[in-house]
């Protein structure tokens, strides 16, 4: 028989880890879209509704508050159920602003935040030569930053004011600075960078030292 597309769910018991579900509750799950998240680390803004925030108690509800407008993520307003949310982007439902963050045992979370929020935090995962003198700035949320100045390197931690996409402020992954881990089997642990060598990075957690790479850490 033929396959008629990619599949449209999850089996509950291939969710991603990220993800707190509880056990026994859905036989399926809301895959989300292809973007800035894969679907190992992100989850689709209906579970995160529902799933994460709470402020849904089934589906319905949590499609009725995106169909009504009421949701935006970072910034643009959301109107599909299965757009894709993640580590570090910022949730607005009605007029409360939550941060989509990690656990200390790296799942997906929501962090309220106490004011209406401008900027977002993300990692420069890598940097290009564009036309002139410009730099082209790949981040961790699949955005591409045309950016004219050298002042930003690959690792930095940049702030984005998310009306327009720009950058505001930098912090250098250095020696010292504040770090979590957004990939891997250490995500969600946070410390201080002890030493870098390589592609590796010697941080200092509240446990004692651990290793990981350089590329699923976040300068803060």
């Amino acid at each position: 028989m033929a396959r008629h597309g990619e599949s449209k769910h999850f089996k509950r018991s291939t969710v991603t880890n990220s993800l707190v579900i509880p056990r026994k509750k859905y036989k399926y799950y809301v895959k989300p879209f292809p973007g800035k998240h894969s679907d190992k680390q992100g989850v689709s803004i209906l579970g995160f509704l529902r799933d994460v925030l709470k402020v849904a108690d089934n589906a319905r509800e949590a499609r009725y508050l995106i169909k009504a407008g009421l949701v935006s993520v970072d910034g643009k307003r959301v109107h599909e159920e299965k757009y894709v949310v993640g580590f570090s982007d910022v949730v607005k439902l009605k007029d409360d602003y939550f941060l989509v963050w990690l656990s200390d045992n790296g799942k997906i979370i929501s962090v309220k935040q106490d004011e209406k929020v401008e900027g977002k935090k993300v990692k420069i995962m890598s940097k290009h030569k564009g036309k002139g003198s410009k730099d082209i700035l790949f981040t961790s949320d699949a955005r591409n930053i045309v950016y004219d100045k050298a002042d930003v390197q690959i690792n930095d931690s940049v702030i984005l004011d998310l009306e327009n996409g720009k950058i505001k402020d930098k912090i250098p992954f250095e020696q010292g600075k504040e770090i979590i881990v957004f990939n891997g089997k250490n995500a969600g642990k946070t410390g201080k960078i002890k030493e870098i060598n390589g592609y590796s990075v010697l941080i200092s957690g509240k446990d004692g030292d651990f290793v990981s790479s350089i590329k699923s850490c976040m300068a803060l």
